[in-house]
C-alpha cells in the first residue's frame, strides 16, 4: 500500500509541475499580447481584448482615410461610399450614383454589348456558289 501511495503522490507532483509550467506559459503569452497592443503587462485578457479592438479600429480608420477616432459605423459608411464611387466611375456613371443607378447602367451596357454580339440584325450571309462536282454528269 505504501508503494501505491508513493506512486499516487508522484503523479500528483508531476501534474502540479505541469500545471505550473502551463501557467507560466499563459502568463508569458498574456504579457507579450499586452505589450503588442500597448497596455500594461499585468493587464487581464478583457483589457487586452478591448485594446486590440481599439488598435485595429484606429489602424483601419487611418488606412481607409477617416479620422482615427471614427467608430465602426463611420468606417463602414466610408468604405461603402468609396467602393460605390469606384464602381460608378468604372461603369461610366456619376460618382455619387446609388446602387440602383449603377445596376441600371451595367444592365444597359450589357444589353448593348449582347445585342451587338448576338443581335437581331446579324449580317446577311452571301450566297455561296454552288459546289461543283467534277464527276457529276452534266444534264444540259
Amino acid at each position: 500500500m505504501t508503494e501505491e501511495h508513493q506512486q499516487g503522490g508522484t503523479q500528483r507532483q508531476g501534474a502540479e509541475e505541469w500545471k505550473a509550467i502551463f501557467q507560466q506559459v499563459e502568463s508569458q503569452v498574456r504579457k507579450e499580447a499586452a505589450r503588442a497592443v500597448g497596455v500594461s503587462e499585468d493587464a487581464d485578457w478583457s483589457t487586452i481584448g478591448r485594446q486590440t479592438d481599439d488598435t485595429v479600429r484606429r489602424n483601419v480608420a487611418r488606412n481607409v482615410g477617416v479620422e482615427e477616432d471614427a467608430n465602426w459605423e463611420v468606417i463602414g459608411r466610408h468604405l461603402e461610399k468609396t467602393g460605390r464611387s469606384g464602381v460608378a466611375r468604372f461603369v461610366g456613371t456619376n460618382e455619387d450614383a446609388d446602387w440602383a443607378t449603377i445596376g441600371q447602367r451595367v444592365e444597359d451596357r450589357m444589353r448593348v454589348f449582347l445585342d451587338d454580339l448576338f443581335g437581331k440584325t446579324k449580317p446577311q450571309q452571301q450566297p455561296q456558289d454552288d459546289i461543283v462536282d467534277p464527276w457529276a454528269e452534266d444534264d444540259k
